[in-house]
């Protein structure tokens, strides 16, 4: 039986999406399978109080890329719990992980700096020079980085899981959106921030909501945009409408999966939306622009349509004909609850981040952790191989 594992993961992050809640999730399945797993993170974050509730917090101050109180914080971690792999998520901590692991010589732990996102970096030094791997959340998402000019044996695709239903989802709302049984419900979810599109979604959906009394329309989240969604709601224009567009805030968004009649994903890049498996183990066909991790999901799934990438009157348009669908059961939906065990579980997703960080911890001890596995004596075995000019 292989031994336990010691994981240390830094995230600098202030904020609570989906990216927070998967660093929870991949923390509790690591333990329950007899690793040691511990997040590190700033004081007061929705990530450490979630994680020291959880018995596996370490609080960092994080306050920039040297900052010598987090250096010694992190370094003392690694050296007294034997670390084997250190996790880094976002700049400040990739830098302070980094070199406090370098700190270690020899004795180091493999460094994974993981990518949730598809926003384009605003450097490539990181990605390059500050981790051993980088591990993206999807195919569309590694090759991004390939063509970065990252070596390609240096990225992995490890798509992430989500919990069983109801699990870890945080509280019921605090106040239930009045809507009659026999209306039907476009559900949107996703951080109130620009990259996620609910105010072009307003403005699309807007017509339709008019024609069509019997929809409603559900955001569910929090961010800084809030307020602005708040003012446009406001506009006489939407005057008829507020009755219909429920903001309940962030919340278990179980009850609105097993009511809603589509998912309507607006973000404008997306690297693997979780949003979109929960909605489909749940029934709820998908309706998405045709961008990033998107299609990865959808290949399989068969429930719901893509739209060209940003046109939102197709994808209100596309949304509401799903909505307005006269039966709302799901005809595939055994095939769909299969492929989530099998690949997008948490147990298979920590399973499958356990085989990786097993074979890059070999691969360091071998000292191979910087080498193209792929290069032969006399040749290449990929063509991506560049061989090095004699």
């Amino acid at each position: 039986m292989s031994a336990p594992l010691s994981i240390l993961h830094l995230d600098c992050t202030m904020g609570q999406g989906g990216q927070e809640k998967d660093h929870i999730h991949e923390a509790v399945a690591f333990a329950r399978r007899g690793h040691r797993y511990v997040i590190a993170a700033r004081p007061g974050t929705f990530l450490l109080r979630v994680a020291e509730g959880k018995g596996f917090g370490l609080s960092v101050p994080f306050r920039s890329n040297f900052d010598l109180a987090s250096f010694r914080i992190v370094r003392k971690y690694l050296v007294e719990n034997h670390v084997d792999i250190l996790v880094t998520t976002s700049y400040i901590d990739s830098v302070l992980g980094w070199f406090a692991a370098l700190s270690l010589g020899r004795s180091r732990p493999v460094v994974v700096r993981q990518r949730h996102l598809l926003n384009p970096p605003k450097g490539m030094l990181p990605y390059r020079h500050f981790c051993d791997f980088l591990v993206a959340v999807s195919d569309i998402a590694r090759f991004g980085y390939v063509e970065k000019k990252i070596p390609f044996w240096k990225v992995v695709a490890l798509p992430r899981g989500i919990p069983e239903p109801g699990e870890g989802k945080g509280p019921l709302p605090s106040v239930v959106p009045a809507i009659p049984e026999g209306d039907r419900i476009i559900l949107q979810i996703g951080t109130f921030q620009r990259d996620k599109g609910q105010l072009p979604l307003l403005e699309g959906l807007r017509a339709h909501l008019l024609a069509h009394p019997s929809l409603h329309l559900v955001i569910l989240g929090e961010g800084p945009l809030r307020p602005n969604i708040e003012r446009r709601l406001e506009d006489p224009r939407f005057k008829e409408l507020r009755g219909r567009i429920h903001l309940p805030g962030w919340c278990n968004p179980v009850p609105f999966y097993r009511r809603a009649a589509v998912t309507v994903i607006s973000s404008f890049r997306e690297a693997f939306p979780l949003v979109a498996l929960e909605s489909l183990y749940f029934g709820v066909p998908v309706v998405a622009f045709r961008q990033g991790g998107v299609p990865e999901v959808q290949a399989w799934s068969e429930w719901g349509d893509l739209v060209d990438p940003w046109q939102f009157p197709s994808l209100c348009r596309t949304a509401v004909e799903w909505a307005l669908r006269p039966d709302l059961s799901c005809p595939t939906l055994d095939r769909i609850r299969k492929v989530y065990h099998e690949r997008y579980s948490i147990e298979a997703a920590a399973l499958r981040t356990e085989r990786f960080y097993r074979w890059a911890i070999a691969r360091k001890r071998a000292g191979r952790h910087s080498a193209n596995p792929y290069a032969i004596v006399g040749g290449s075995g990929d063509p991506f191989f560049d061989p090095p000019t004699p």
